[in-house]
């Protein structure tokens, strides 16, 4: 894949069609935090 920054935003395209790829890194990172908030809430609510 080659990235690109278009409109101020990074990119991946694919080297063979072009087409837009999505950035799973940016993605996983989200779902690991969003995690982590979620385990931490479940917690706080155990113990009160």
């Amino acid at each position: 894949m080659l990235q690109h920054i278009r409109k101020g935003h990074l990119v991946w395209r694919c080297r063979h069609c072009w087409q837009e790829m999505p950035d799973l890194s940016a993605t996983q990172s989200f779902k690991l935090n969003y995690t982590s908030s979620l385990e931490k809430r479940i917690k706080e609510l155990a113990l009160a």
